[in-house]
Parts: structure tokens; sequence; C-alpha cells
């Protein structure tokens, strides 16, 4: 048996980073004809195009696991079928769920890799593909340098904040002024201050005011030079980069939503996203799980033309699976947790079936 699983392993690995390779290669090749003319037409340095596409290899990579563990599972299958070795296997007494479990165990590896990429990796090469595309090609400007006005937000449920200015990355907050409301939402009482700043970790007013409204209608005020105040967050939650929701991490997302949460807003749609990251972390194994049985059964008809047909078929009906739950979640219509893993409960089931009657084959 150490000696069919050292076959099997090694063919399977040397297909499946061949298909890593070409098709990460197409994608780039692809994606590289769309962004080629606006480099140029900004006059941007091969240096920095270099970078874009360095950064922009590891979304590829990342994108591309599922559907080479696809390819590779149907290929290796395939080209074993072809020279008769599946039936030497049954003729040795030796079931097809044994010896097709080294490739399920490869899977299991390449979700790990995806989890851990998911997690750390690919949402920072999102990012740093958006600065470079949006600020040092398009020439924009870094948020951090530039001014926000006028916010409004709420902190915990009876304080609202109105902010003039935004400055230095959200260290800086101009003009500030709290309204604190009584449990009977009544005014209570009201700080103004020139300045709020993020010093050694607090938050600190600077040259303010503090009014109390008082049940008998008048008012008591106090000036103050500086004032310590415990704010809930951070500058980074007053500047965050145009980017796309799905390009932040798990545990940016994860703070968003505890904001929310306690200023009482709408997460669901932070929510669904973040639970996606995990969900789809498990595509590798899912698609190994679910390329089995069909290597098998497509035998001695599978080619590299046809392997990939029935690879991208697969993969489209998986990401169109995936991509509706994320959908159904976001509309509210199921829970965000089953909305993320909807696409992985139905493919293993289906593969779970499809496994349990391969012996039959």
């Amino acid at each position: 048996m150490k000696i069919l699983t050292r076959h099997i392993l090694r063919e399977y690995l040397k297909i499946y980073f061949l298909s890593l390779a070409s098709l990460e290669a197409i994608y780039l090749v692809i994606d590289s004809v769309e962004k080629i003319k606006n480099f140029l037409s900004h006059h941007a340095p091969w240096s920095l195009m270099g970078e874009f596409f360095a950064w922009r290899s590891i979304e590829v990579g990342f994108r591309v696991i599922p559907m080479s563990a696809l390819l590779a599972t149907i290929l290796t299958l395939g080209i074993a079928s072809k020279n008769h070795e599946i039936t030497a296997i049954k003729a040795a007494g030796i079931s097809l769920r044994k010896a097709t479990f080294p490739i399920i165990l490869v899977g299991l590896l390449l979700s790990g890799v995806e989890l851990a990429l998911n997690l750390w990796v690919v949402p920072h090469s999102y990012q740093m593909t958006d600065i470079i595309l949006s600020e040092r090609i398009n020439q924009g400007k870094d948020w951090s340098s530039t001014v926000r006005k006028n916010v409004w937000f709420r902190h915990g449920s009876r304080e609202i904040f109105r902010i003039a200015k935004i400055r230095d990355g959200g260290r800086t907050l101009s003009g500030v002024t709290i309204f604190h409301r009584n449990r009977h939402s009544e005014l209570h009482w009201s700080i103004t201050a020139s300045l709020l700043l993020y010093e050694n970790g607090t938050w600190t007013f600077h040259q303010g005011e503090r009014t109390v409204f008082n049940s008998d209608g008048t008012l008591s005020s106090s000036p103050f030079n500086t004032l310590s105040f415990p704010l809930d967050r951070r500058p980074d939650d007053f500047f965050i980069r145009k980017t796309h929701l799905s390009h932040l991490t798990y545990f940016q997302l994860g703070r968003y939503i505890s904001l929310m949460k306690a200023n009482g807003l709408p997460h669901t749609n932070f929510t669904v996203i973040r639970d996606g990251i995990i969900a789809f972390s498990a595509a590798s194994f899912l698609m190994v799980l679910f390329a089995i049985p069909f290597g098998i059964r497509e035998g001695r008809q599978v080619g590299i033309a046809r392997g990939f047909g029935v690879a991208l078929l697969l993969s489209l009906a998986y990401w169109t699976l995936y991509s509706m739950g994320l959908a159904l979640g976001r509309g509210e219509v199921i829970p965000p947790l089953l909305a993320a893993w909807l696409a992985n409960i139905a493919v293993f089931l289906v593969g779970v079936g499809l496994i349990s009657s391969m012996n039959r084959v």
C-alpha cells in the first residue's frame, strides 16, 4: 500500500503543480492585457508594474488553488485509468476509497494552506494592489494625508459625536462635540473641544468645555485644558483606505462587526464576508472530494482538454452556488453562517454520496 500511495502522490503532485502554474500564467496574461494600457497611460515605471504583478500573483495563486486541485484529481485518475492502473488496483483487492485517500489528504492540506493565506496574506496583497493602482499609478492621494469633514457617529447607546475635521490619519479630530443622553433619552451633558488627540494609546480632549443640563432647566459649564475620554475607536477606524469589503482581513471585519453591534448598527454584510473567509478555504478539499468520482467515471475518455472542461464546469458550479449563498445571506434570507457554508454543505454531501458508490463503478 505504501508503494501505491507514493506512486499516486507523485503523479498527483506533478500534475497539480503543472496545473497551478498553467492556470496562474493564463490568468495573469489575461489580467495584464487589461492593466498594461492603464499603466502606460500614466507613465508608470516598470519597477512599479513589477511590484503590482508580484502582489497580483499571490491573489491569482490563491484563486486557482481549488481549480488546480480539481483538474489534477481528474487528470491523475483519468491517466491511471488509461494505463489500466485502476483495473489493477481493483484486481489486487484494494478499494478505490483507500487508493484515493492520499489525494483527499492533499486536499485537506491545500485547504489548510488556503486558510492561512486567506487570513494573513491574501487580504494584504489585495490592499497593496489597491494602493498601487489608486494612489501610486493613478496618482491618487493617500487617505491618511487628506481631511475628512463633518463626520457624525454614535458611541455606545447614549452618546453622539460630531467631528468637524479628521486629520493625520485619524489621530487628530478637530471641532469635536459630544451629546450624551440619559436613560430617558433627554440631553444630559455635552462636551465641546477644539481638539481630540490620540496620545499614548488614549484619547484626550484639549481646550474644551463640559456643559451639564440640569433637570430644572439650568446649565452648568466647566472649561478644561485637557480631559481623557474612553473612546472605543482607534485612528484606523476613522481613516480606512478605499477598499472592497472582501479585501479586509478576518480580524478587521471582526473588529468592525463588534463596533457595529455595540452601536446598534446593521452588520450582516460584514458578518457574511467574514464567515465566507473561513468557508471558502475548504474549497480545495471539497473540489478533490467532488472530482474523484468524476475522474474514475470518465475513465479512459479523460484527456487534457476534456479534463479542463469538466474542471471548469465544476468550478463554475461551485462558485455560482457559493455566490448565491452569500447573496442570500446579505439579503437576510438565511443566517450568515449558513450562507457562507451553503455551497460547501451541498458539495460535501454530493461528493460523499458519489464516493460511497465508487467501488461499484
